[in-house]
C-alpha cells in the first residue's frame, strides 16, 4: 500500500517546487536517463507503507554507494530506442521484396529518413544489451547475496531469452544489411517489444538507485530505520533542512506518550523550517531514501498531511479561515478511518480573530491527543493555548525555538528547548525593516512625480493573487477572456494582460475599438480549418527568385510522384486556404462602417484598402474554383510569400487585432459587463468608482459598491470569517487590473483616475530558501510596497489581514502603524482587511481619511447566514468555533471505527 500524500504537503515541502526554482525532487534527480526521472518522480509520488519495502529499497541503494557503482550507459541511446519502439505502425514495417526502386529514389535524394531512424533504433537496442551484459556480470561478483541480487536474477533471465539472442550475436556488427534490419526490426518491435521495454525499465530503476546513492555521498545522508507500524516511535538525531545553508540539527523523540508536539517561538525563530524539515525527513524515509540527519528509526506511518502555506480558494468560495477548517476537516476523515497519520500544522487558524483562534486551536488539539497511534505537529503564537493543553492532556509535549537579545538585535539558535516561549518580537522586526520610516520619507516623492510612469507596475505576487494570467489554470482571469478564435488572437489578448496602459487616452482608444467592433455583426473568417492552414502557410517566408521557386516547385512536384511527398501537396493546400482567408476578409473590410471607425484602427485598414486594389493581386477571388497548373502554383506561392510577405504578416496582425476586438466585445454582450471610463490623474484628486461590481469568475455573485478619493482614500475592512472580505478585494483589484487594460469588467458602471500600478498582500507564503518565516514574508512584502508608494507612484494597494503570522500585540501595533502610514499618501487607495477589530476604532481617533466597512453576518439560530453586502461601520461579529462545529471536525478526530 501506497504511503498517503496530497498536493497540499507536496507544495508545502517543497517536493517537486516551481519551475525553474530549487526542489527536493531536484536534489536527488541526478539520473542519466529520461525514463530514470520518471521513476523517480513516481517513487516521490507514492512513497512506502510497509516496513519490509522500505527498508529493502533502503539497502539497495545504500549497497550502490559503498560498491561505488557507476551508471555505464548513455541516455541519448534510450532516447533513440524509446523513440524508435514507440512506431508500432505496421506499415512501417521493413518489407525487402516492397518497394525496392523507392527506397532507391528516396536514398539518391536524402530523403529516406524513416529507414535510417529504424536502422538507428537497431544499432541502440544491440548497444544496450551488450552494456546490460558486461554491467549484470560485474554486478554478479560483487552482489551475491546482496539485497541488490533479486533484481540481478531478473535482468540475467530476460538476457538468456532466447527470442533476445539475435541481438546478442549481432553485436559487433556496426552496419546491417537491409534484410537484416528488416527481420531484427519485426523481432524488436512486433514480437519481443514488451521484453524489450522490460529492459528498459530495470535499467532505468538502476539509474535511479545510483542516482540517489551519489546524492547519499556526496551529501553525507544516512539510511533511516523502518519499524513495524504497531508502535508510534520516531528517534531522529541531527535532523537538518537538505536546502538550507548551514541549517542547525536538531534531535527528536516522540512516543505514544508525547506524540503531540507543541511548538512555540517568535517569529523568524525557525518553527517552520523545523516543521518542514520534519515532513521531509519523514516522506523520504517513507520512499527508502536517504535523509539529512546523523541517525534515524521510525514507525512506519500511512500517510503525512501538513499546512504550511495554504491559500484561500476563491473558486470553492473558501476564506483563508474556511480553507484552514476544511483542511483540519480532510485531515479529521483520514484520521476516522483509522490512518495512523504524521500532521502537521503551522500557525494553526491564523486566519481567524483571536478569541475563535484560542478556541479552536485548543479544541483541535485536545482532539488530536486522543489518537496515540499518530505523531501531531502543531505551532502558535497563541501560546496560553499552551497552558490550559498542560494541564488537560498528558501526552502533549511542549517545545519552543528560542530567541537571543542583543540589543535591538534578535539572536536565534534554531535549536529546540522544551517549554513554552514568552517571546515577542514581531514590532522589533518591522522596525528593524524600517517600514514606517520608508513611509514617512518625501525625499523620493519630489525626485519621482517629476517622471511619469510609462509602465504599469505589478508583480508577480499581485499576479498570483489575483490569478490574472494562466491559460492553462481553468479558473484565470486570462481564460474568462479567452475568446478570441485565433491562435494570433490569444497572444495579443496575453500581450495585453501583460502591459496594462498608464494613458488615459490609450486606455480609451481601447475601449472605443471594443464598442465598435461589438457591434459588427457579420464575419470575418472563413471556417478554422481553412484559416489555421492559411495562416500557417501565410507565417512562412519565400525565398529566392521566381525562377528559382519554380525550380523547387517542379522538384517537390516530381518528389510527390516519386516518393510520395507531401510537400508539395501542402503548399497547394495552404495556397488555396489563404486565398480563401484573403478573399473573405476583404468583402468584410469593405463592409466596415468607416465613419465610426475608430481613428487608431484607420491606418491599418487604409492599408488594407491598398493592398487588396493592388493590380498583381486582383486573381484573388472569394469564387475562384477548380484546378490550377502547377506553374500557377509556383508563381502565386512566390507572390504571397516572397514578394508581398510583410504585406501579409501586417494582414494577418490585423485580422488578428479584429478577431480580439470581436471576441471580447462579444463577451461583454454576454456576460453584461460594462466597459470603464478612464480620466487622467488629477493631483488634486484621486478617484476610484465602481458601481455593483463583482468577480467575473462568480457570476450571479453579489454585487458591491466601492468609492475612493483623496479625501477617503482607505477602506478598512472587517468581517467574520467566511462573510466574504477576500473575495471582495480580489474582485475590486481585478476590476481595477482590467479598467487599466480598457477591457469590459463586471460592474453596472466604473470611473477611475488611472493609475501607475496595484500591488496586492493576499496569499503571501514563507520562504525557506531564503530563510523567510511567514510572518518575515509579510513584513517584506510590505516594506517592498512602502518603497513603490514612497517614490511618488500613485498605487491601488490591497492588504488583506495585515501581519497575521504574529502574536495578537505586534499584529495589532503593526497594523495601526502601517496602515496610518500608508494612509498619509493621499495619492494612493487602499483597501486593507484585518480580523484586529480594535486597530479600526485606534483609526477613528487618528485621521479623517479612514472609511470602515465590513460584510456582514447573520445568525439563524447556530447557522450564519453571510449577507456579502458591503455595509458603513466595523463589525463584531465571531464565528469561527460555529463553522468548526457545524462541520463536527472534532467528532470526526475522536470518533473511531468500531
Amino acid at each position: 500500500m501506497a504511503f498517503y500524500i496530497d498536493n497540499q504537503t507536496l507544495e508545502d515541502i517543497n517536493v517537486f517546487g516551481k519551475k525553474g526554482r530549487a526542489s527536493v525532487f531536484n536534489l536527488y534527480n541526478v539520473t542519466k536517463t529520461r525514463g530514470g526521472a520518471k521513476i523517480l518522480e513516481n517513487i516521490f509520488r507514492y512513497p512506502l507503507s510497509d516496513e519490509r519495502a522500505i527498508n529493502r529499497r533502503s539497502s539497495i541503494i545504500r549497497h550502490m554507494m559503498d560498491s561505488g557503482v557507476e551508471f555505464s550507459f548513455s541516455g541519448e541511446l534510450f532516447d533513440t530506442i524509446e523513440h524508435y519502439l514507440a512506431n508500432i505502425d505496421t506499415r512501417t514495417k521493413l518489407i525487402v521484396e516492397d518497394n525496392f526502386v523507392q527506397r532507391k529514389l528516396k536514398g539518391a535524394v536524402g530523403a529516406d529518413n524513416e529507414y535510417k531512424q529504424l536502422h538507428k533504433g537497431l544499432l541502440a537496442i544491440i548497444e544496450i544489451l551488450h552494456l546490460l551484459h558486461v554491467f549484470a556480470g560485474k554486478m554478479e561478483l560483487d552482489s551475491f547475496k546482496s539485497p541488490y541480487h533479486e533484481e540481478l536474477e531478473k535482468v540475467y533471465s530476460l538476457l538468456r531469452d532466447p527470442e533476445l539472442r539475435p541481438f546478442l550475436d549481432k553485436l559487433e556488427a556496426k552496419k546491417m544489411s537491409f534484410s537484416k534490419t528488416a527481420e531484427l526490426d519485426t523481432l524488436a518491435r512486433f514480437k519481443v517489444r514488451e521484453k524489450l521495454l522490460g529492459i528498459l525499465d530495470y535499467i532505468y530503476h538502476l539509474d535511479v538507485y545510483i542516482a540517489v546513492a551519489t546524492v547519499a555521498s556526496r551529501l553525507g545522508f544516512s539510511f533511516a530505520a523502518a519499524l513495524p507500524s504497531y508502535s508510534t516511535q520516531l528517534d531522529v538525531e541531527g535532523m537538518y533542512h537538505p536546502m538550507v545553508n548551514n541549517a542547525v540539527p536538531n534531535t527528536i523523540k516522540t512516543d505514544e506518550n508525547g506524540n503531540v508536539l507543541f511548538l512555540t517561538g517568535a517569529n523568524m525563530a525557525g518553527k517552520s523550517t523545523f516543521m518542514k524539515t520534519l515532513g521531509l525527513t519523514m516522506f523520504l524515509a517513507h520512499a527508502g531514501f536517504p535523509v539529512p540527519v546523523k541517525k534515524m528509526k521510525f514507525s512506519v506511518l500511512d500517510g503525512m498531511f501538513t499546512t504550511i502555506n495554504l491559500p484561500d480558494n476563491l473558486g470553492t468560495g473558501f476564506s483563508h479561515f474556511y480553507a484552514e477548517v476544511m483542511r483540519v476537516k480532510k485531515v479529521a476523515g483520514h484520521l476516522g478511518k483509522s490512518k495512523r497519520l504524521l500532521v502537521i500544522f503551522d500557525e494553526l487558524f491564523r486566519g481567524t480573530n483571536v478569541k475563535d483562534a484560542y478556541d479552536a486551536t485548543v479544541a483541535i488539539a485536545e482532539a488530536f491527543a486522543t489518537r496515540l497511534d499518530c505523531l501531531f505537529v502543531i505551532s502558535t503564537h497563541i501560546i496560553e493555548a499552551g497552558e490550559i493543553l498542560r494541564s488537560r492532556s498528558k501526552n502533549v509535549r511542549f517545545i519552543y525555538l528560542p530567541t537571543i537579545m542583543e540589543g535591538t538585535t534578535a539572536k536565534y539558535t534554531y535549536t529546540l528547548n522544551e517549554g513554552i516561549t514568552t517571546d515577542r518580537h514581531g514590532m522589533m522586526i518591522v522596525n528593524n525593516e524600517n517600514v514606517l520610516n520608508i513611509l514617512g520619507s518625501d525625499k523620493a516623492i519630489k525626485e519621482s512625480s517629476q517622471n511619469p510612469i510609462k509602465r504599469f507596475a505589478v508583480d508577480k505576487q499581485t499576479l498570483e493573487d489575483l490569478n490574472l494570467l494562466g491559460e492553462f489554470r481553468p479558473d484565470s482571469i486570462f481564460n474568462i477572456y479567452k475568446c478570441a478564435r485565433t491562435r494570433g488572437g490569444k497572444a495579443l489578448l496575453e500581450e495585453m494582460f501583460l502591459n496594462p496602459l498608464t494613458d488615459a487616452g490609450l486606455i480609451n482608444e481601447r475601449i472605443d475599438l471594443f464598442k465598435y467592433f461589438q457591434d459588427e455583426k457579420h464575419s470575418f473568417l472563413p471556417n478554422n480549418e481553412v484559416f489555421e492552414r492559411a495562416e500557417q502557410y501565410l507565417q512562412f517566408a519565400g525565398q529566392g527568385s521566381a525562377a528559382t521557386s519554380l525550380i523547387n516547385m517542379g522538384q517537390k512536384l516530381l518528389m510527390q510522384y516519386l516518393a510520395n511527398d507531401r510537400e508539395f501537396q501542402m503548399i497547394k493546400e495552404g495556397l488555396a486556404a489563404a486565398v480563401t482567408l484573403i478573399a473573405h476578409f476583404k468583402i468584410y473590410v469593405s463592409q466596415l462602417n468607416r465613419k465610426d471607425l475608430p481613428s487608431s484602427m484607420l491606418p491599418a485598414i487604409e492599408n488594407l484598402d491598398r493592398l487588396f486594389s493592388d493590380k498583381k493581386l486582383l486573381w484573388i477571388s472569394k469564387d475562384e474554383s477548380g484546378e490550377i497548373t502547377w506553374r500557377q502554383i509556383a508563381k502565386h506561392d512566390y507572390l504571397l510569400r516572397r514578394v508581398y510577405h510583410q504585406e501579409m504578416q501586417q494582414l494577418l496582425k490585423t485580422l488578428y487585432e479584429i478577431d480580439l476586438y470581436t471576441s471580447v466585445g462579444e463577451l461583454a454582450s454576454k456576460r453584461g459587463f460594462v466597459f470603464p471610463d478612464a480620466i487622467p490623474f488629477n493631483t488634486m484628486d484621486n478617484q476610484i468608482s465602481i458601481d455593483q461590481f463583482y468577480h467575473p469568475g462568480l457570476p450571479g455573485a453579489v454585487a458591491n459598491h466601492i468609492t475612493i478619493s483623496k479625501e477617503k482614500n482607505v477602506i478598512f475592512l472587517t468581517g467574520a470569517n467566511m462573510a466574504g472580505k477576500s473575495t471582495l478585494m480580489k474582485a475590486f483589484s481585478v476590476s481595477v487590473y482590467l479598467a487599466h487594460m480598457g477591457f469590459p469588467i463586471a460592474a453596472k458602471s466604473m470611473k477611475f483616475s488611472v493609475q501607475d500600478g496595484i500591488y496586492t498582500s493576499i496569499n503571501v507564503s514563507d520562504n525557506l530558501t531564503l530563510g523567510h518565516s511567514h510572518f518575515y514574508a509579510e513584513v517584506l512584502r510590505v516594506k517592498h510596497i512602502a518603497k513603490e508608494v514612497a517614490e511618488g507612484k500613485k498605487l491601488v494597494v490591497v492588504f488583506d489581514e495585515l501581519f497575521k503570522g504574529t502574536n495578537v500585540q505586534d499584529a495589532f501595533d503593526a497594523t495601526l502603524a502601517a496602515t496610518a502610514a500608508f494612509g498619509g499618501h493621499r495619492d494612493c487607495s487602499y483597501v486593507i482587511s484585518t480580523h484586529i477589530i480594535e486597530v479600526g476604532e485606534a483609526l477613528r481617533e487618528g485621521g479623517n481619511n479612514f472609511q470602515f466597512s465590513y460584510l456582514p453576518t447573520i445568525m439563524e439560530g447556530v447557522v450564519p447566514r453571510y449577507t456579502y453586502k458591503l455595509t458603513n461601520g466595523i463589525t463584531e461579529d465571531r464565528q469561527g468555533m460555529i463553522i468548526i462545529n457545524n462541520e463536527k471536525i472534532l467528532e470526526l478526530i475522536t470518533d473511531r471505527p468500531q
